[in-house]
């Protein structure tokens, strides 16, 4: 169904039944689904929360509002932007999947008589009942009688099972895969002669954090990236992962691009020419300002070198030496991020000061662990003074370490394969002082733009 202006004016003013439906789910993933005994606190919180997982703004007042902690003479119905992020959050792809997943029910009419006599209020607890004795009723034969006509009707015509909807060779495409930053990508489905589900289905994951989209079949469909790295694009059938395709967005060395909290609507590439200072890489307070970038609020910096390497993603050893920010305006945990991106898949860990493990969050291929479901209080770490972060894969088989220290051990079953490329991210202003990384089994070393040192010969 698309919305149009009339259908989202009628949602407006005369529904809120699934505005409260979700509204409860919300709730419920926030882990407190009793919304009356919701703080400034918690609407502060949740607003974070919400902004971390769906990249949309709601400013605590505009909850409040939503979840009927600020009262109004008119009841605040949200704009379609904000509904599918509270749907997102709640599991949903968006606002209107989940009001088609959850349909209104049927009023049915009563009689004029029942309506009546019927009260406005009902108990909050049963009444007791007196025991009257009853004249016998033929109800209860009436009734055995109805349901064995129903039982034999159901063993007779059984019921009607849904059709199977075979997947098998739907291929997802990306047609021009390839780019400089920024890249207009533009996907496309391709289905089997065999398709027999419903095309209306599709949606794609584009790997950026971005919401989902639908995808049509025989249409197609652009999603403009605008930070270098590689993305995996998934395409989905009723949530079901099906394909994936990747999106390159090429660097010639070294890179800087800004992005601020709560603004998904640009980026802020940094002059290059100057990333390096002192055989260091890190951008300053007055490149960032001149960039576009309020210093004053919270913003990251990615610092990316995106390029086909000869290094296996299975068997190698990152070692980086960072300095994350100090506490300044929008930056308290400190964080850093490293990604090594594979032919379909990548590596990532989210390291942040101890008290802040809650957004902390690991990915090894297929394996992920999130700080707000899982205990990730083992990798906090607070690197503002600087340390050793080393990265070792062999065989699948994944180490973490800190300044030496082991914080972390997996393994993982899909193969990163070639790796293309290396970003590390840091919240507010920090440094990237080395970065090696080393193929186990060639000794293939990549050691981009960093003074080789006798150790790195």
């Amino acid at each position: 169904m698309i919305m149009t202006a009339e259908n989202e004016q009628y949602e407006n003013k005369q529904s809120f039944y699934h505005l409260e439906i979700c509204c409860h789910y919300v709730g419920e993933k926030y882990d407190n689904a009793v919304i009356a005994s919701w703080t400034n606190g918690d609407y502060i919180k949740l607003s974070s929360i919400l902004s971390h997982k769906t990249n949309v703004q709601i400013s605590p007042s505009t909850l409040k509002r939503i979840f009927g902690k600020l009262k109004t003479t008119e009841r605040y119905y949200p704009q379609k932007a904000t509904r599918d992020a509270l749907a997102h959050f709640a599991g949903f792809k968006d606002w209107e999947t989940f009001v088609q997943k959850h349909p209104r029910p049927v009023k049915t009419e009563e009689p004029k008589q029942e309506k009546a006599e019927k009260k406005i209020e009902e108990p909050a607890t049963p009444p007791v009942q007196k025991k009257v004795r009853k004249k016998r009723s033929l109800l209860p034969l009436i009734g055995v009688l109805v349901a064995a006509i129903a039982a034999i009707s159901i063993w007779k015509y059984p019921k009607e099972q849904p059709i199977r909807v075979d997947t098998k060779g739907i291929q997802f495409i990306c047609n021009n895969p390839e780019g400089g930053n920024p890249h207009s990508a533009a996907f496309r489905v391709k289905l089997p002669p065999t398709f027999n589900g419903d095309t209306t289905n599709f949606m794609v994951d584009f790997g950026d954090g971005r919401l989902e989209r639908k995808i049509t079949p025989g249409t197609l469909l652009t999603h403009y990236y605008e930070v270098p790295g590689r993305y995996y694009a998934v395409l989905k059938y009723n949530d079901l992962p099906l394909d994936t395709a990747t999106v390159y967005l090429k660097t010639n060395g070294w890179t800087a691009t800004a992005v601020m909290l709560h603004d998904t609507t640009r980026v802020y590439p940094v002059n290059n020419s100057t990333l390096f200072k002192n055989g260091k890489i890190l951008v300053n307070t007055n490149e960032l300002f001149r960039a576009g970038v309020d210093t004053n609020r919270t913003f990251f910096v990615h610092f990316a070198n995106a390029k086909p390497l000869n290094i296996n993603g299975d068997n190698f050893e990152l070692t980086a030496n960072v300095t994350t920010s100090q506490l300044r305006p929008g930056v308290r945990c400190s964080q850093v991020n490293v990604d090594i991106y594979g032919e379909k898949s990548q590596h990532t860990t989210v390291l942040i000061k101890p008290g802040c493990v809650s957004w902390a969050h690991l990915r090894f291929s297929e394996v992920f662990k999130d700080g707000q479901a899982d205990d990730l209080s083992p990798i906090g770490a607070d690197l503002s003074q600087g340390g050793i972060i080393k990265l070792q894969v062999n065989n699948k088989k994944v180490n973490l370490l800190v300044n030496e220290k082991l914080i972390y051990e997996t393994s993982y079953n899909f193969p990163l394969k070639k790796v293309y490329g290396v970003k590390i991210t840091f919240a507010g202003i920090g440094t990237l002082n080395d970065l090696v990384l080393k193929d186990l089994s060639t000794a293939e070393i990549f050691h981009d733009g960093f003074p080789v040192t006798p150790a790195k010969q």
